[in-house]
């Protein structure tokens, strides 16, 4: 850190992030790419990324936007309950996929091919277990008597339980951890669990999405919740702990999609204000030394993975981001767009 009002960090990872496809993919790949060094892209493509041709076909789609700036993309394979196990295991020793992905079928965005039942997928699982490979965990269950905003604590207490009990040695990543229940269960856990943090559950709180209506832009799966829930996230992600990690979740659609009111997308699209708005929320933790730990190294320790070359620089200077993002006929409305931002990358 050089001063009050400017830091310089190890160059930053995003660990949970959507690119989507085609035309939404070429529009929003340079603002993942633009200041960070690697990301985790997810496979829930509306052909989800279940074997290894599909994942080898997916980054020859990214690489082809690769240029100039280097910009390393991992994706993981998406679960589902009939696994082709050998290409499974061809496709996690061959570094085709980084792992793999469990979505709960019909929890999130083009989940329906996720799993109906968690014993389905144990053989998968014994796989990664046996070559040091993580479990990326969407941690939703669904059902007619379980609330939404419970959906995350069912989840850890009914299907993360039996997981971590049969593979004590798996590496499980809890994504998007939204809960003080699902905090605290992270940090009290073994060292082989860990969590991802987004922006919009350290910002918001179930207010800022229901009160008066839903407001499509703030809808997200899993939702957000209770002020005391956004209070312990941003205990445990500012305060330097090791298990918890930088991972956006930004998820791009459509304004149209996002705007139907039959049928709004979940999703937040946060990639072109994301190291900003983190250095945001650790300055009014008063915890920018620990910045660093949180968006450079801690998901390159858990991942067993160098850390990035160079820095980027941040300056505390305010900026207006832009409502929307825009490429031909695609229009993503952006979070906290048209609003001012209170920390400018300045150097990358």
């Amino acid at each position: 850190m050089s001063n009050t009002f400017q830091i310089s960090i190890t160059r930053p990872d995003d660990w949970h992030v959507h690119l989507r496809e085609n035309k939404m993919l070429e529009t929003v790949y340079k603002d993942s790419s633009r200041v960070f060094g690697r990301c985790i892209a997810m496979p829930n493509l509306k052909v989800p990324i279940t074997n290894s041709r599909v994942a080898i076909e997916y980054k020859k789609q990214i690489l082809l936007l690769s240029q100039p700036q280097k910009f390393e993309v991992y994706v993981p394979c998406y679960l589902t309950d009939e696994m082709d196990l050998e290409d499974f295991l061809i496709g996690i020793k061959n570094k085709y996929f980084f792992g793999a992905k469990l979505y709960p079928t019909n929890t999130t965005t083009n989940s329906a091919y996720g799993v109906t039942k968690i014993e389905k997928i144990f053989p998968a699982l014994e796989i990664l277990e046996n070559h040091n490979a993580p479990l990326l965990i969407h941690g939703e269950r669904t059902g007619d008597a379980i609330d939404i905003f419970d959906r995350e604590k069912y989840f850890i207490d009914t299907e993360l339980k039996k997981i971590i009990n049969k593979f004590q040695n798996l590496k499980i990543v809890l994504e998007h951890v939204s809960s003080a229940y699902g905090a605290e269960f992270i940090a009290d856990g073994k060292d082989n669990l860990a969590a991802t943090v987004t922006l919009h559950h350290l910002m918001l709180t179930k207010e800022d999405v229901f009160n008066g209506g839903i407001n499509p832009h703030h809808f997200c799966m899993p939702v957000v919740k209770n002020k005391e829930d956004l209070k312990i996230l941003r205990k445990y992600a500012c305060s330097g702990n090791s298990k918890f990690f930088l991972g956006t979740d930004s998820a791009p659609h459509p304004i149209t999609d996002k705007e139907n009111v039959d049928d709004i997308k979940p999703g937040i699209y946060s990639s072109p204000v994301a190291i900003e708005l983190y250095a945001s929320i650790f300055e009014e933790e008063r915890s920018l030394e620990n910045l660093e730990k949180f968006a450079s190294f801690n998901g390159s320790n858990f991942y067993n993975l160098p850390y990035n070359d160079g820095k980027i620089t941040l300056r505390k200077e305010e900026w207006i981001n832009p409502e929307f993002t825009s490429n031909k006929d695609v229009k993503i409305k952006n979070f906290m767009g048209g609003q001012k931002i209170k920390w400018k990358v300045v150097s990358n």
